[in-house]
């Protein structure tokens, strides 16, 4: 059955699959397991189903205004081949990239180029240059979500719209096996958001995965963290990112093994408590363990790092190995670094700059504690007193660089302490 449309050609089609009959209104000609589109084609708004394992051909034109579902469906084309296309069901698009698309500037385009990603084939997608727009339709929405195997480069600006929701992630990792970099930014709305409640607008969310990385990226503005780990998540890296003005942290740990956070800068970090650059935080019945933070620099943030347990439930969380090594860190109004309850703590060769009345280093209730090779600045102004164990700092203008109370076990040597 032929049916003329705006001069596109229509095949209306009968498949015998698996016993029984199925129809499919198709938009070119079929070619061996293959659907050949080669001109321009309006859907008009209508659906159109891929029978499976079909590869949709795009040898010319482009294919606009509906949706296509895919069904464990390939693609072979060229150029830009949808415009204003949603795309559902199941794809096996190993490689997939925004310039594919005419025009992603409708409100969470993006969804549609993530949706020919698909958990079982080994994907790479890529956000090209440009801004994109996304937008939370209700509370704890996901705006993009990352599959398991896939390779996200993110080289454009995806923006989120400002929202009244407490809770959000403008990308969520969840899977095995998912790469986050590129030289692209990711924006909350922090500085516009249409409410006061809440503090969990999450920058990217990285929620139960295993072997997953955040590489190169810039995060800010986010009206919770910019980077939220939980969920159970191993082996993650975080690398090389730049994180501005997250509202409750820069980087926050809930529940993971295995997190190493290297090479990034985190700044401007204000809003809402705890308000650290970096907080490894176990929520209920919990843990964190075997945490690696180097070459991390903090500016202007209210705190530096935080590793801490929590008033509530305390006999079911779990701070394990920290280690903190060939960091810059500072703090404007909390501690540089406060650690409370863990199991070991290492602090080794870092630059610490003490600017308010609070020590350098905080720690309280550790098993194992070491403090070697730091150097600690303080104002010339501030009494110092250097101890492996020190007393609480009690009164103004008193400046202790380390604390250590309750401490079972320690090794706190070659610290070199410099007034300014």
């Amino acid at each position: 059955m032929l049916i003329l449309r705006n001069n596109c050609c229509f095949l209306l089609l009968c498949f015998l699959l698996n016993g029984s009959f199925c129809f499919a209104q198709q938009i070119g000609k079929i070619r061996n397991k293959s659907l050949v589109v080669s001109t321009d084609v309006d859907l008009h708004g209508d659906i159109i189903n891929i029978p499976k394992d079909f590869t949709l051909e795009v040898k010319g034109g482009s294919i606009k205004n509906g949706t296509i579902v895919g069904n464990q469906s390939k693609l072979a084309c060229s150029g830009k081949v949808f415009d204003r296309v949603q795309i559902k069901g199941t794809w096996i698009v190993p490689e997939i990239s925004t310039s594919m698309f005419v025009d992603l500037s409708y409100d969470n385009a993006l969804k549609d180029v993530l949706a020919l990603a698909h958990s079982k084939v080994q994907n790479s997608i890529v956000i090209e240059k440009g801004d994109y727009q996304v937008v939370a339709q209700k509370n704890a929405d996901v705006c993009l979500t990352v599959p398991s195997n896939t390779t996200l480069i993110v080289n454009g600006s995806i923006r989120l719209r400002p929202n009244a929701f407490p809770r959000c992630d403008i990308i969520r990792a969840t899977g095995n096996n998912i790469n986050i970099s590129g030289n692209g930014i990711i924006i909350g709305d922090k500085h516009t958001h249409l409410d006061t409640d809440g503090e969990w607008g999450m920058g990217i969310r990285i929620q139960g995965a295993k072997n997953a990385s955040i590489k190169g990226v810039t995060i800010k503005d986010c009206w919770g963290d910019c980077i939220y780990v939980g969920g159970n998540s191993k082996n993650i890296l975080i690398e090389n990112c730049i994180l501005d003005h997250g509202r409750r942290q820069g980087i926050s740990v809930t529940k993971a093994d295995d997190v190493v956070i290297r090479n990034c800068k985190i700044s401007n970090v204000s809003g809402t408590k705890p308000e650290y650059a970096i907080d490894l935080e176990p929520n209920a019945n919990d843990t964190v363990d075997h945490i690696t933070i180097e070459n991390v620099e903090t500016i202007a943030c209210e705190g530096g790092v935080l590793a801490t347990i929590g008033k509530k439930n305390v006999e079911k969380k779990k701070i394990g190995q920290v280690t903190i090594r060939n960091c810059k860190l500072n703090a404007l109004s909390k501690y540089p670094i406060r650690m409370k309850k863990c199991d070991n703590v290492s602090i080794e060769n870092c630059t610490i700059n003490a600017t308010n009345e609070k020590a350098a280093i905080c720690s309280s209730d550790i098993s194992n504690l070491v403090v070697k090779g730091n150097t600690i600045n303080i104002e010339k102004n501030a009494a110092f007193t250097l101890k492996n164990t020190a007393k609480k700092i009690v009164g103004k203008n008193v400046q202790q660089p380390i604390e250590a109370i309750r401490v079972k076990q320690h090794d706190i040597r070659n610290n070199r302490i410099v007034e300014h």
